[in-house]
């Protein structure tokens, strides 16, 4: 039999059997002076110095002597009262009064129940036997959790997150409203962590992020599950398909990160949408690499048209970009001016990039040619795409109905909604195109070459990048950016002059 010092010398497997040893000891009407593993229950013992946290004793010792022994109910009496345990870490100071613990409840048991149970389960299981160090390893994880564990099991409220105050529309500056939504604005001078937090609250943004943001990862999901079928390294005919994938991946995610991190100043606002500008523009070239490589009309393939496809949409993303960035600088004096050269911005690429289809589905339609699933996910797709432009450009229904859709089913959100499956149907239906048509295309068209696939691709993304560096560097003649706003709001909610 070992004693108490050798115990704490012997580390954590010598004193897990020392108090096996001394359970055993107890049944066996060994010295009294020895706890048991789990006390009887006509005759309880009285708390030793272990159970009442006295210094100089081991408490993981007295913490095995707490867990319920193999075969035994629950203990007989309640150890007595104990000293609350030493502040951790996370209840101290805190930083601007972002964390705030609960009321904690009366109860104030010693051990946690999960850590109970989890001790039980391994006693039964016997793992200490067959691995020590597996034990160890739940001793130690125990031992750095025990803290965050108990002040959890102290309170039902854990710990409180003190959200972001959000705000009418009188109370932010005029470059942050936007039509019919009167409520629901965050700080425009939040933090980063702000606009994080802010997503997990209901303002008329967050509907916005997370209505781009999940769809993100749906595209990312297919993206890799494609990967694993399709062999985009060595196969020249899937190239446009990966660059085609690569862009739907980032356009909805760059449109979240807009949306997100837009209310952190009016310079931050109109940087965020120019990249959310650039990366639709990007997108819409995308989809002229997979026209131009999968759903090209027959009678088009190898024809001028078809030749010239991609760098023209190409130069189209220029346009794009360079448009829409600009309209964001009449945007105050001249709103309607702004509305009109950015839903240009958009059309213009959507109309040259859809004349493939737009000749094909009128080509199926007059000559009742086979009506397959290609064709079928492209008609969804222009529906949506439709559907798309038309909520962007009427702002309907919270136009008809102010302040009535601010949170949920403004405009904005059924626009990413619309945007989203309409990309959804493209996809299908380019990959019906991919398999369908790859015997006919492979014996008319030459190989896709690295110039003209990752080349273009590259070269455009270099430029959409200059372009929205210049407009950056251009923001201190926009209005909003460096000129104070009329009214800031304060964190009690009221307005104040600069």
């Amino acid at each position: 039999m070992h004693s108490e010092g050798s115990c704490i010398q012997g580390g954590i497997w010598g004193d897990f059997s020392q108090n096996r040893q001394r359970g055993r000891g107890r049944a066996g009407g060994v010295s009294s002076t020895k706890l048991p593993l789990s006390p009887r229950r006509e005759a309880p013992a009285a708390p030793s110095a272990d159970e009442r946290g006295l210094p100089g004793t081991d408490p993981l010792a007295a913490f095995h002597r707490r867990s319920p022994g193999r075969g035994e109910g629950q203990r007989a009496a309640a150890v007595g009262p104990r000293s609350p345990p030493p502040s951790p870490w996370w209840r101290g100071g805190g930083s601007a009064g972002r964390l705030e613990e609960g009321t904690p409840s009366t109860a104030s048991p010693t051990v946690p129940p999960v850590l109970l149970a989890g001790s039980a389960l391994l006693r039964r299981a016997g793992w200490w036997e067959v691995s020590p160090g597996a034990f160890g390893l739940f001793c130690f994880v125990f031992s750095f959790f025990s803290p965050l564990l108990n002040h959890w099991h102290r309170g039902p409220a854990m710990l409180t997150i003190k959200l972001p105050q959000i705000f009418r529309v009188h109370q932010v500056p005029r470059i942050f409203w936007e039509d019919g939504i009167m409520s629901g604005y965050r700080h425009p001078k939040s933090s980063a962590l702000d606009c994080v937090l802010s997503s997990f609250q209901m303002t008329n943004e967050t509907v916005n992020i997370w209505t781009h943001f999940l769809p993100t990862w749906y595209f990312v999901w297919r993206f890799l599950v494609l990967s694993s079928s399709l062999d985009f390294c060595q196969e020249p005919y899937h190239w446009p398909l990966l660059i085609y994938l690569l862009l739907v991946c980032l356009y909805p995610f760059a449109s979240s990160c807009a949306h997100t991190f837009s209310s952190m100043s009016a310079r931050a606002r109109h940087i965020c949408y120019f990249c959310d500008y650039g990366a639709l523009s990007l997108y819409s070239l995308g989809c002229a690499f997979a026209y131009g490589a999968y759903a090209m009309p027959d009678h088009w393939v190898s024809g001028v048209l078809h030749r010239y496809f991609v760098p023209a949409a190409a130069f189209n993303s220029f346009v794009c970009t360079g448009l829409s960035c600009y309209s964001r600088f009449p945007e105050l004096e001249r709103p309607r001016l702004s509305k009109v050269l950015r839903t240009a911005a958009f059309v213009y690429p959507f109309l040259y990039d859809n004349i493939p289809l737009f000749s094909r589905l009128l080509f199926c339609f007059w000559s009742n040619c086979a009506w397959n699933e290609a064709v079928a996910g492209y008609c969804y797709h222009l529906l949506f795409a439709l559907l798309t432009g038309f909520l962007f450009a009427s702002h309907l229904p919270e136009r008809l109905a102010p302040g009535r859709f601010d949170y949920i089913g403004h405009s904005h959100q059924l626009f990413h909604i619309c945007a989203v499956l309409g990309t959804h149907f493209q996809l299908e239906a380019i990959l019906c195109d991919v398999c369908s048509r790859r015997a006919w295309l492979r014996g008319r068209l030459p190989a896709p070459g690295l110039p003209g696939t990752f080349g273009t691709a590259g070269l455009a993304l270099l430029g959409n990048a200059a372009i929205i560096g210049a407009f950056t560097a251009a923001l201190p003649r926009a209005p909003g950016s460096s000129v104070s706003p009329p009214s800031v709001p304060t964190e009690a909610g009221r307005c104040r002059d600069p």
